[in-house]
């Protein structure tokens, strides 16, 4: 899918969600963006390498205030 935007897609879906924080939204539509671009690839691929997204992602994923 050529015309595929990862980040416009993520925003679309996961930029309004209610997190309690607008970090942690922000964080979601970042981390599902990663993920949209390496479909089928684990949370540490889709980072390609950048610490600060794959902390940030686990950081997500561990937060109470956040339900998968």
């Amino acid at each position: 899918m050529s015309i595929f935007n990862a980040e416009e897609w993520a925003k679309s879906h996961f930029q309004h969600a209610k997190l309690g924080d607008i970090r942690r939204a922000d964080r979601l539509v970042s981390t599902a963006a990663n993920m949209a671009r390496s479909s089928g690839k684990s949370i540490a691929l889709s980072c390609r390498g950048n610490e600060a997204e794959l902390e940030g992602a686990y950081r997500l994923i561990r937060n109470d205030n956040v339900s998968l």
